[in-house]
């Protein structure tokens, strides 16, 4: 499951990585899985319905936890501030690649990043949504892997910016069942003391 796009065109300073396996995802077609009995079936019909939980209740939160970015509009300084851009991008990436990523077996790590890069509603929402999680994740050992594959600063004003991140999303179950997914995501983040956390997100 893919969070829900749009098309839009946006100024963004950055760089796209192109990625084979996600223009295939984006056509629509999804890495085959053998079905060789109706028991298979059945075991690929329940972890992708798992993973589809997870990956539709992220969905669900970008949606609620948006916040315009139009609200950064003093100064726009994303394509003449290399380091500060860079800088952006390469934090709240990897901190969305950590606090979207689950294992069954080790939910404090990504709790203890959401704590720590989120702030705010976004972190109460985070919060109510894995808790919903944990059980389905316990009962399917199920691990959930997310990456930014991309992204680029929209705009920089001193401590506040907006990105586009886009995400791959990976969820394999503990008999070796995996399902894919992606996500766009439209991000506000401020700067406390040197860190970047984020404040709001959006299906992009």
């Amino acid at each position: 499951m893919t969070v829900p796009t749009k098309k839009r065109t946006v100024k963004v300073a950055g760089r796209h990585h192109e990625d084979p396996d996600a223009r295939e995802r984006q056509g629509g077609l999804e890495p085959a899985l053998p079905l060789t009995t109706t028991g298979a079936r059945r075991r690929v019909r329940v972890v992708l319905a798992v993973v589809a939980v997870v990956l539709a209740g992220l969905a669900v939160w970008f949606t609620l936890e948006t916040r315009s970015t139009n609200a950064v509009v003093a100064h726009n300084s994303a394509l003449s501030d290399v380091a500060g851009t860079a800088d952006a991008a390469k934090q709240i990436s990897a901190a969305l690649g950590t606090v979207f990523s689950y294992r069954f077996d080790d939910p404090a790590k990504s709790e203890q990043a959401a704590r720590d890069v989120l702030t705010g509603p976004a972190l109460a929402q985070y919060e109510q949504l894995f808790g919903q999680v944990r059980k389905l994740a316990a009962e399917q050992q199920l691990v959930v892997t997310s990456t930014a594959v991309a992204s680029g600063v929209k705009l920089l004003d001193g401590d506040r910016a907006a990105l586009l991140v886009f995400l791959d999303q990976t969820g394999t179950r503990g008999d070796g069942q995996r399902s894919t997914g992606a996500a766009q995501l439209s991000v506000t983040a401020e700067r406390v003391a040197g860190k970047w956390r984020v404040t709001g997100m959006s299906a992009a």
